[in-house]
């Protein structure tokens, strides 16, 4: 009878496998997490919000530049992007994809429901107000 093999059924030295570990699938056509990833997946379950908020065409625009911007010249340096951080479309849209996230108080400590009864459209002109004048 012979003794079995001390490694069976152990990892190589420095927690190495003895042979290599590759997915079933050629590529990353099963999504390189290894051959059993789909088996473990929930068909449906998304960590993405549930709404998907499509931006007014103002914003989509903004958007649109920046990006065309940044992609062409890799190099370029956006120094005055401030003036668009206080745009009350800006801050409206910004405002409508946290609520839809439903996103936590901030430091100040005031939530979504404070907003709505302050009134969420007063408090985003006070907001585009205060970071205009820098206070």
């Amino acid at each position: 009878m012979s003794q079995p093999d001390a490694r069976e059924g152990q990892a190589g030295p420095l927690g190495e496998s003895e042979r290599p570990i590759v997915p079933s699938r050629p590529g990353n056509a099963g999504g390189g997490k290894g051959p059993w990833f789909w088996v473990n997946v929930r068909s449906g379950e998304s960590r993405e919000i549930g709404v998907s908020l499509i931006p007014p065409p103002k914003v989509q625009k903004l958007r649109e530049t920046l990006h065309a911007k940044a992609k062409s010249t890799p190099n370029y340096r956006f120094y005055a992007l401030y003036d668009k951080v206080w745009r009350r479309d800006i801050l409206a849209f910004a405002y409508g994809c946290c609520f839809a996230n439903q996103g936590a108080a901030g430091v100040d400590g005031q939530t979504f429901d404070d907003i709505e009864a302050y009134g969420w459209e007063r408090w985003v002109d006070e907001l585009a107000e205060e970071l205009r004048g820098k206070t």
